[in-house]
């Protein structure tokens, strides 16, 4: 009998005579495992399931959601109180943004269940039944670490890249001006030390199975340490001269945003080829999707890999969304950016449609009043709403040190099927490359929408 057909017939014994099997992640058990939630399917207690994986959780039961935070990566799961629903949500698991496939969390006995194996692999790791001793086996990868200093003068940052995600603790003794930094369970690809002009030394070493890193700062310096996403892994940053991103505000959960990466095409005839464009908009769209996840909104893109989506497909997922921001690449410096919003749209048909689409979606939904069916009936476009964040996103961006004019009107059929509810950004490829630059932004969209009454 081959391996894979013993492993099925000693779970599927497992569950015929009633017992649950062990969970070891990373070696370390965790009690409370159980198969009875959900046939052939593996839940946690998700506090002592995180504590071993080395995450941070939150249970939003009211909200019907629960976070994991791991390092940069945030793995989050619809939560659902009747076990029989968990395949319900789709999806019911996402990380950074990104659907993931399982089913949902369950809240049983006053606590909140997570499935294993979604969990484990969502955050990079191997989840594997192991029928000699019954136990499920969670191991996450070890991170790979690599050191290196980005930009020159006040903007100077230290970058710490990992290849998966990690917990890390950073310690800033002012007094002797050193900042440590601990990753736990992670690998330096190299130990080495680097120079700069606004730190002394940093120095990256293996430390009793983890990297640490010993930076010796400047008189005076105040370092700022965050971390973002980036790829599979994450990358933590220490900023001198720079301010930590401002916490995004929280939004409702119930809204659904639609992020564009935008692309020129090949034949449109602009200065920059259509893969220029297309790559730098979308690894900004994929850190602004995650800064937005972060806020409680649901966020759609329409691009997730470099294929380009015909203008139509783009415009049509719009169509329904609280709020949808296409993003594009401009020549222009760092911190510096361009509003523009549907407007002045006699004559685009596409409008039309997308209008028609949003009225016969709402017309179709039983809480629609009397007063509201009425006016989609007229089917009269209103982009009053659309000016206003623009307008709000202009002042929000400006107090947070951009540069940007007054919103410019114009009948852009990518913000069609929102119905206006949308903004049209071009920034430059300095900001494009800056994942900070994405948290700012993230923080200015949300507190626009929100002083506008977004929902």
């Amino acid at each position: 009998m081959r391996r894979g057909a013993i492993v099925l017939v000693a779970w599927l014994w497992l569950l015929s005579v009633g017992a649950q099997p062990q969970l070891l992640v990373n070696g370390v058990e965790v009690p409370g495992v159980t198969t009875s939630l959900v046939a052939g399917v593996a839940y946690a207690p998700v506090a002592d399931f995180a504590r071993a994986l080395g995450a941070e959780p939150k249970v939003d039961a009211g909200g019907g959601r629960v976070t994991l935070t791991l390092g940069a990566a945030i793995v989050q799961l619809t939560l659902v109180s009747d076990a029989s629903r968990a395949d319900a949500p789709s999806p019911a698991v996402v990380r950074d943004g990104q659907p993931r496939p399982g089913p949902a969390a369950v809240w049983s006995g006053a606590e909140a269940f997570v499935p294993v194996k979604a969990v484990g692999e969502a955050f990079g790791g191997r989840v594997a039944f192991l029928p000699e001793s019954g136990a499920v086996a969670v191991v996450l990868p070890r991170p790979r670490l690599s050191l290196g200093v980005d930009g020159i003068g006040p903007t100077e940052r230290i970058v710490f890249t990992l290849d998966a995600p990690a917990r890390y603790v950073a310690y800033h003794h002012a007094a002797s001006s050193i900042l440590e930094l601990r990753f736990e369970r992670s690998d330096p690809l190299l130990e080495t030390a680097v120079e700069g002009r606004s730190f002394v030394r940093a120095d990256l070493r293996s430390v009793r199975g983890t990297a640490e890193a010993r930076v010796q700062l400047s008189p005076g310096a105040d370092p700022q340490v965050w971390s973002v996403p980036a790829g599979a892994g994450m990358q933590v940053v220490v900023a001198f001269g720079a301010v930590a991103p401002a916490p995004v505000p929280v939004a409702p959960a119930a809204a659904r945003w639609v992020v564009d990466a935008g692309h020129v095409l090949a034949d449109g005839g602009a200065a920059l080829s259509a893969g220029v464009e297309a790559d730098l908009t979308r690894e900004f769209a994929d850190q602004l999707a995650v800064a937005l996840e972060r806020s409680g909104l649901r966020v759609e893109r329409t691009r997730t890999g470099p294929a380009p989506v015909p203008l139509a497909d783009r415009m049509a997922q719009g169509v329904g969304a609280d709020a949808f921001v296409s993003l594009h690449l401009g020549d222009l410096p760092p911190r510096a950016a361009r509003v523009y919003l549907l407007d002045d749209a006699a004559g685009l048909d596409a409008l039309d449609r997308a209008i028609r689409w949003n009225a016969e979606s709402a017309l179709a939904r039983a809480e629609t009043d009397a007063v509201r069916r009425a006016v989609l009936l007229r089917l009269v476009p209103d982009l009053a709403w659309g000016r206003a964040w623009a307008a709000a996103l202009v002042g929000e961006l400006g107090a947070a040190g951009w540069s940007v004019d007054a919103p410019v009107g114009a009948p852009l059929a990518v913000l069609a099927g929102a119905g206006g509810r949308g903004v049209l950004l071009e920034l430059g490829a300095g900001d494009l490359r800056d994942p900070t630059a994405a948290a700012s932004l993230a923080r200015a969209l949300v507190a626009s929408y929100l002083a506008v009454g977004g929902r």
